[in-house]
């Protein structure tokens, strides 16, 4: 019985030490990330090359927690709350802090965004849900 549990509790804490391939590694996502212009089709389950113009913005992960877009504090972009000037990773996530107030006549979709959901980082490449939008994929940039 005792070697029987002792192979239990070794079987168990390798199973916890196992790296799940869907866990985020948060030092893959500092760095500045460009823009593919290729969005996720949920419906085709296929990218796509987004073909209306549409203007993208760099974004970047800084180590000291910070989220720049285009150079800027990411709060400056966001008039819906949706976006903030720090971030943490929280079980594959972004999770965005420091918010600035809403502007007033911004028309907003949806007030119960919980951040960013990262579907693929690689240390070349970021395939992200940017709530409350779609999904985008970026390149690290050199």
């Amino acid at each position: 019985m005792k070697v029987f549990l002792s192979t239990l509790i070794v079987f168990m804490m390798l199973i916890s030490s196992c790296k799940n391939e869907n866990d985020i590694e948060p030092k893959n996502l500092i760095g500045k990330w460009r823009p593919t212009y290729e969005i996720f089709n949920d419906s085709t389950q296929k990218w796509e090359v987004i073909k209306t113009y549409m203007l993208l913005p760099d974004i970047e992960f800084t180590s000291d927690s910070k989220f720049l877009i285009n150079n800027h504090l990411g709060a400056e972009y966001d008039c819906c709350g949706y976006i903030g000037n720090q971030f943490e990773i929280v079980e594959n996530r972004v999770v965005f802090s420091g918010f600035r107030a809403p502007c007033p006549n911004a028309s907003c979709f949806s007030t119960n965004c919980k951040g960013w959901h990262i579907n693929k980082l690689t240390e070349e490449v970021l395939e992200i849900y940017q709530c409350p939008n779609a999904t985008y994929r970026y390149t690290k940039m050199k």
